[in-house]
């Protein structure tokens, strides 16, 4: 029996690991959105309806500062968490079924079935989401939109197999 009580804990990490990835890669999406620019420097029709020739000294200090330059190196992260996904994804089912196995239950109750039906597009939404954010494409509204979907899926599928309703 203390097979079963190892597999069943390694599964429950799998999955906590799994909505931590989920919500790194969406966090890494929400950080790729564009972000508006500083305010801009006083044009010169500004200055001509002010009268002044040159720029006032409080005009230089209002204006923002120049952003500074983000160096273009690709962080390893987002990498690390789309290959932690596909782990998840590849292992929580074998775990799964290995634990209906040892478990007794047949693979045909309904909240197996549920989590199973909920499980396929959760872990669609994962990967599209994971190939977005590792090749850098554009499209927050997208990208985050998969979150929500494959993060409600896999909480709804999580619900079932915590509460297991017969």
């Amino acid at each position: 029996m203390e097979h079963f009580a190892l597999l069943r804990m390694l599964h429950g990490v799998a999955g906590a690991l799994l909505l931590v990835t989920f919500f790194a890669l969406a966090g890494y999406c929400w950080r790729s959105r564009p972000r508006p620019l500083g305010a801009a420097e006083p044009s010169a029709e500004t200055q001509a309806e002010t009268g002044a020739d040159e720029p006032a000294e409080a005009d230089v200090e209002i204006a923002a500062p120049a952003e500074p330059e983000i160096p273009s190196r690709t962080s390893p992260w987002p990498a690390l968490c789309a290959v932690l996904l596909l782990l998840c994804l590849v292992g929580l089912p074998v775990s799964g079924w290995w634990l209906a196995h040892l478990a007794g239950w047949p693979l045909g109750q309904p909240w197996l079935l549920g989590s199973s039906l909920l499980f396929l597009p959760g872990s669609l939404c994962g990967l599209w989401l994971a190939s977005r954010v590792v090749g850098r494409k554009p499209g927050v509204r997208l990208g985050l939109g998969l979150a929500v979907v494959g993060l409600l899926c896999f909480g709804a599928s999580l619900g079932l197999m915590v509460v297991k309703p017969v």
